[in-house]
């Protein structure tokens, strides 16, 4: 039978008949300590493969592909020096390379790159045929390889070359196409998707995303020095697969430290939490082997409801970081640098998103359907986003400033908006136009949006912030048309107009004065010094009689005199 590498080999193959019986590893340890077991299988009937390692039971899934399971497991106590593996009954199971080393690390053996091009294909072509596909694979010296899996509901074809990191696959259905061409060496990867009513291509540059070690770093927070964490999930195809792993207390020299009840990091409780003594330490998190396809990392720390100050905002010192071979670091977050000092922790954590199909330095994408044409082009790396939709109506142009969690950011805006952006919207018998930027002097975030149309010309002018009257924003409204043009203040409902006919001003929807042909109205008249006139003057003026009585009256005088 092939083995999961490939190569023709001998296998183990079980067929159990009772459910009293289990094919056993016996007497494999001496002494306390950690250790590690590997094995192999697979079956002709998907099914469910029970495994106890030293009194702890575990499951796999088994099909029709071989699968590997790892299991690390903490002896204290060697009474139990057995392996069982106990297959369903009436079915028949293979298993392959069963392998048991102390430590926490697998260290069974795997195909080199040149092994897997060289060894494994060689120069040989193959065809597998069995009643739920055909598969065909051909393969030269010179690291190229071509295969074709047909099964009923779908075709995939792959070309490789393993030389320059190279490959190219095709996946039809019979609702859709894909085809994808990735450069693993230089992180690039071109994608398109075919439907009956949609068309999508898409261009990336990837980050590294194979991870194997996880480091969950705290020095205190905004509240005290205390380091405690709650809960860790990394998720990867909707299963959490750091359930159960226990972490590693360490400091920065990298020496152990000793914590009390670490299976709460991986118990699915974010009620209660794992304390560490005062400065930066992480808790260590080893998923076993490299992990290509993880989705997300979340992770959980104290948070108020917790703490002693119930309605107090806690913001940890935190730096998150993962690693390949536990010796090179890449940090995903470090709150010295990010978020302008740190977020606020909350129950529901902090989502890291880690999937090649979410992270991309750079990203283009152009999607088109009967609907029209999205074409999509982002830096996440600069936080820049540019958009633009066609449609039969008309086009939009957008862009994008992107903000990173800017609820937790200590921002002059009092967290008053949520991007920056530009667009320009142009559709049929009207143009739109709208710009967000920050004023230099007050740090306050500004926009402007102009609308124009074949009946007039608008303009918005907003300033956002808080005010003393209360107000989240000042906003002025200017508006051109056939009328004339119009200033209009909504939140004082006071608004200047100039027409034609004349100059008016309003206020609360009444006309409070106007200026007709050579004369100036109004409702009321308002001076403080007086009113002159070209032959008069009419001057306020406070006066004692005889009785020491102020009075208040009006002093009419010749303009230009006294009398």
């Amino acid at each position: 039978m092939t083995n999961p590498y490939g190569i023709e080999d001998t296998v183990l193959k079980l067929s159990i008949d009772s459910e009293q019986n289990s094919y056993r590893l016996s007497n494999l340890i001496t002494e306390p300590d950690s250790y590690v077991f590997v094995i192999w299988h697979k079956t002709n009937t998907p099914c469910t493969i029970s495994i106890n390692v030293f009194g702890e039971i575990i499951t796999s899934e088994s099909n029709s592909q071989w699968t590997k399971v790892v299991k690390v497991k903490k002896v204290s106590d060697v009474s139990n020096k057995n392996i069982d593996i106990t297959p369903p009954i009436n079915s028949t199971t293979f298993f392959y390379e069963a392998y048991l080393s102390r430590g926490t690390i697998d260290t069974s053996w795997t195909p080199a790159p040149e092994d897997d091009a060289e060894e494994i294909i060689g120069l040989k072509s193959e065809i597998k045929q069995t009643a739920e596909r055909i598969d065909l694979t051909v393969g030269n010296m010179e690291k190229e390889i071509s295969q074709l899996s047909i099964r009923a509901g779908e075709i995939e074809q792959t070309v490789k070359d393993t030389e320059k990191n190279l490959t190219s696959k095709i996946e039809s259905t019979a609702g859709e196409i894909n085809q994808k061409v990735e450069d693993t060496k230089n992180d690039l990867k071109a994608e398109i998707s075919l439907s009956a009513d949609n068309i999508i291509h898409t261009v990336g540059k990837n980050h590294v995303t194979a991870i194997r070690y996880i480091r969950d770093w705290l020095n205190g927070s905004n509240l005290d020095n205390q380091n405690r964490w709650t809960e860790i999930n990394v998720f990867s195809k909707n299963v959490n697969i750091a359930n159960g792993i226990i972490p590693i207390c360490k400091d920065e020299d990298g020496s152990a430290i000793t914590i009390q009840y670490p299976e709460r990091y991986t118990d699915g409780d974010t009620s209660k939490y794992i304390e560490a003594e005062t400065g930066w330490k992480c808790l260590e998190l080893d998923l076993g082997q490299v992990k290509n396809d993880i989705d997300y990392i979340t992770i959980w720390h104290e948070y108020p409801l917790t703490s002693a100050e119930l309605d107090a905002v806690k913001i940890f010192n935190h730096r998150l970081q993962v690693s390949t071979d536990g010796k090179t670091w890449f940090t995903l977050y470090d709150s010295r640098y990010q978020q302008s000092g740190g977020y606020k922790e909350d129950p529901s954590g902090k989502t890291y998103y880690i999937n090649d199909t979410i992270i991309n330095d750079n990203f283009s994408s152009v999607q088109q359907n009967i609907a029209g044409i999205n074409t999509t082009i982002q830096n996440v790396e600069e936080n820049l986003r540019t958009e633009i939709k066609e449609s039969a109506n008309g086009f939009n142009v957008n862009i994008q400033k992107i903000s990173q969690d800017l609820e937790n950011a200590k921002s002059a805006l009092n967290n008053a908006i949520d991007s920056l952006n530009t667009s320009f919207n142009v559709e049929l018998g009207k143009i739109t136009g709208i710009i967000e930027g920050i004023d230099e002097t007050t740090d306050q975030k500004i926009s402007s949006a102009i609308q124009q149309s074949a009946s007039g010309w608008q303009g918005v002018f907003k300033k956002y912030g808080m005010y003393n009257d209360g107000v989240s924003s000042e906003q002025i409204n200017v508006t051109i048309d056939g009328k004339g043009v119009q200033v209009l203040n909504p939140s004082t409902s006071r608004s200047t107009q100039m027409t034609t006919n004349g100059f008016e001003g309003w206020y609360n929807g009444n006309k409070v004065f106007w200026m007709q042909e050579d004369a100036t109205k109004t409702s009321r008249v308002y001076a403080d010094r007086g009113v002159e006139l070209p032959t008069l003057k009419m001057i306020p003026l406070t006066v004692q009689d005889n009785n020491s009585i102020t009075r208040n009256g009006i002093a009419f005088v010749k303009t230009g005199g006294s009398s």
